[in-house]
This record gives structure tokens, sequence and C-alpha cells, in this order.
């Protein structure tokens, strides 16, 4: 009993074996080599043995990646579809060389496909917009390299891939994600080509294409060949930035309180100029101390010198530059616009700040002075300018004072002026002396230190050019001449 039993399941399983076998879906068009135009009613034939219920038919590219389904559910007996070409569920295919039909079993793992691609033509024009290299030119953009500001010339070139004419379209120039740009084209027959161009003044940082049809006025057999664009364009944007860093002129960092230093730094503009160009400066959290405007900055080595003069008190502290507060230069880096120097002023007694105090005089001229002395009228003023400047800062206060002297009299003060808080390095001054007989003068010109500076311990280091001294030969006016 066991042995019969034995025998009718192996025949049983010989039967299901048998019937599964027997079981196929073979596609038979299309099937490799068709050319269906999109839009055309089109039949997809397969047969099958063995095979109940519904199959699935599906649209793909040769490679294997799935386009659309064509039908979900088709009774697998009736063997053939009426397909619209190039419609899926997911919507119109575009045209291409490399399509195949996949037919499947619902609910099975029975399947075939077409043995070869198949072709979806459109008779739809196609507007295929390139660089002009493609037709002989060198450069597309003109000038290639470019700094922000400059006119660029863009050239490009149109061609109607399509048996199908194409009708009124525009061309835009496109940068970033905005379209700034349009030319009008009337057509382009099928077959045929063209051209334009536009003048872009040029911006850095976002990139520039030139679109075909960007309007989307023309429905297009491929979409994916109205892009042109040169990967390879060089934009050069001005950096402002710090060509010397931030310093005291006391060469540190830690600073008497009290007494007056110059801070300052350069700033520059790499590689190329920009205009307005503001710079601020003060006391972090405090008094702003600098804020200036230039007109223009010239790029690669126009540097130019900021500064500004402050008491520092005693503590802790912090000074600035920063340049182009208001952002309102363009710039490929904004990180490096700041700099901050950190100081402490600190309470010595007896201080010791050393400066340089420099004096010169401008006018008259005494470079050439003849051995006798520079000539002056008796009765005319003379008038003598100068300068004085503090070599490694300035100073609160200072004196110029100027003495006349004759080979037979006293030196006789003429002049006399404190300086209070001057907020400069270079300080001027003048005055006018009027000689009343002549003779033969020495006038000697002297700067000293101030009542403050003297007590907070500044000492000057070079006083041998504290003083001017010349020669003046006083000789008679010319007698009035009477008729």
């Amino acid at each position: 009993m066991k042995r019969k039993r034995t025998i009718g399941l192996v025949a049983i399983f010989a039967l299901l074996g048998a019937a599964l076998g027997a079981q196929t879906i073979t596609m038979t068009s299309p099937n490799g080599g068709e050319r269906w135009f999109s839009g055309d009613p089109v039949t997809i034939t397969w047969t099958c043995s063995g095979v109940s219920g519904d199959v699935r038919l599906l649209l793909m590219r040769s490679d294997g990646s799935s386009v659309g389904i064509i039908a979900a559910a088709v009774p697998a007996a009736v063997g053939s579809f009426s397909w619209t070409a190039g419609t899926t569920a997911s919507g119109a295919a575009p045209a291409g060389e490399d399509y195949v039909v996949r037919v499947r079993g619902v609910g099975t793992d029975l399947f075939d496909r077409s043995d070869a691609p198949f072709a979806l033509v459109s008779r739809l024009p196609n507007i295929h917009v390139g660089s002009m290299r493609e037709i002989g030119w060198d450069h597309t953009f003109t000038p290639r390299t470019f700094t922000a500001g400059d006119a660029v010339t863009i050239k490009y070139y149109l061609r109607n891939d399509s048996a199908y004419s194409a009708g009124p379209f525009h061309v835009g120039l496109r940068v970033g994600g905005a379209i700034i740009a349009r030319n009008a084209h009337a057509g382009l027959v099928n077959g045929d080509e063209g051209n334009g161009q536009f003048t872009w003044t040029a911006t850095c940082g976002s990139p520039v294409a030139v679109v075909g049809d960007c309007d989307n006025e023309v429905s297009e057999n491929n979409e994916g060949d109205n892009v042109m664009t040169d990967p390879d364009l060089a934009c050069s944007q001005t950096d402002l930035l710090f060509f010397r860093d931030l310093s005291c002129s006391s060469g540190s960092t830690t600073v008497k309180a009290g007494l007056r230093y110059n801070f300052s730094a350069q700033v520059d503009a790499v590689p190329t100029r920009a205009d307005n160009v503001r710079v601020i400066g003060g006391v972090v959290g405090g008094t702003r101390l600098y804020d200036h405007t230039f007109p223009s900055m010239a790029g690669d080595g126009g540097l130019e010198e900021v500064s500004f003069i402050w008491e520092v008190p005693e503590g802790a502290h912090r000074v600035y530059f920063e340049i182009d507060p208001d952002n309102t230069v363009a710039e490929s880096n904004e990180r490096n616009n700041r700099q901050e120097l950190a100081l402490t002023g600190v309470v010595s007694t007896p201080a010791t700040e050393t400066y340089d105090l420099r004096l010169k005089v401008t006018q008259p001229r005494l470079f050439g002075v003849p051995p006798g002395g520079l000539e002056a009228k008796a009765g005319a003023a003379l008038t003598v300018r100068g300068e004085m400047r503090g070599a490694t800062g300035a100073i609160r206060d200072f004196k110029v004072s100027a003495w006349v002297q004759s080979k037979t009299s006293r030196a006789t003060r003429i002049f006399e002026q404190d300086f209070n808080d001057p907020g400069m390095l270079v300080v001027p001054f003048s005055f006018t002396w009027t000689p009343s007989a002549v003779g033969l003068y020495s006038i000697r010109v002297e700067v000293e230190l101030g009542p403050h500076a003297v007590s907070v311990g500044v000492v000057d280091s070079n006083p041998r050019n504290n003083s001017v001294s010349f020669k003046v030969n006083v000789i008679p006016a010319r007698p009035t001449l009477k008729r």
C-alpha cells in the first residue's frame, strides 16, 4: 500500500512539471528595428502557451531601465494590444533609438522582451543650441577671461535637427536661475541653421547659459539639447583685503595708559579695481575714529594707508578696521574684511614713551640759499610755513616757537603757538615777520614737548631735528618813483 502511494505522488509531480514546462511567453512585435512615429496607432503582439490570466506591457530602454507602463493588465490569450506609440501611464516618451517592450505574466515569473531595440520617431521639430565651436569658431564667450563689470559677447549656434519646421521662438540668456535677455527668432525650417549673440555685463559667481526656446513656445521631440554653456569661463572678481595687518605705532600690544598712539593698516583690492570703497575703524564697542570712502582703489598693488590716533586708557581694549562695512562692493571673499588688535593700557610711574619730533620749514625753501641768506625787503612781510611730524606716533601737546636776532640785538620771540590734541601725525603751522630795518638777521624755529607730554614721561629720541635756523638779509625797499 505504501509503495502504491509513493508511485502516485511521483506521477502527480511529473504531470505538474510537464504542465509548467509548457508555459511560454514570446514577444513578436516590436522585436527590433522598427521605426514607429510617436502618436501613431501601432500593435504590440506576443504569443503564449499554457498561460492563463493577464499580462503586463512595459516600455523600457535597451539597458533595462523602465520608461513607463504601457498596459497594466491585458488578457494573455488575446496576444495583441493597440498602442498609441510612445504613450505610457507616466507620460509620453521622448523620441529615441533604444526602446524595447517587455511582456510579463501577471503574478508569474514568465516574461519576454524585444530581441533588439526599436525607435520612436517624432514628427516634431528639434531646436538644438550649440557653441560656435561646432562650426569652427574659436570662442563662444569673448573674452573668455573677464572681470565683473566687463562687457562680454556671447554667440550661439542654432540647428533644427528634425525633418519638421519650428515656428517662432525666443532664445534666452540665463544667469543663475533667471532669463535676463531674449532674442526673437522667426522660425527654423527643417534641417536649417542660424545664430545670434548677446552682450552681457559680467557678474561673477552665477552659471551662465544660452537657452533655446526659453519660453517653451515650440513642442520639440528633444528638450534636452536646448542649453549651451561654457564650463571653462573664468570670471575675476575683486577681493578687498588687508595688505598689512592692523598695528600699533608702539610696536607692542602693551602700551602706556594716557598716551596717544597711531593705529594703522594698509588695504588693497585684488586683482581688479574697486570703486567707492568705504573703510571704518576705531574702538570695538566704543568710538569710531576713522571713516573714509576711497573713490577708486586700484587693483594689484594700489595700496591705501588707513590710520587713526587714540589715547589709550587703562585696561584691556580692542581696536579695529573694517573694509566695506555695508557690503556695497561684490567680492570673491567677504571673510577677510575685518582686522582687530587686542591691546592693554597699563599705568607706569614714571612712564617713558619715546617719540621723535621732527620740525621742517617748507617756506621759504631753504635749499640753494645764497651765502648772504635769504633776501627780504624792509617793511614787507615774510611768511614762514612748516610742519611738525611725530615719527612713531602722535602726542597730546607740543609748542612751536620762532625767534629772530640781529648782530646788534638779542633774540626776540616773534611767534609762539601751543598745539593740543592735534589729532594728526603731520601738523602744519605758519607765521609772518615784517622787518623794519635793513641788516642781516637770523631766524630760529623750534618745537618742544608740552607740559602734559613731559608729565607722562614722553621723551624725544632726537632733539637735533627739533629746530631749523636760517639767515635773512633785509634790503631797503625800492623808493616809489614820482612823475
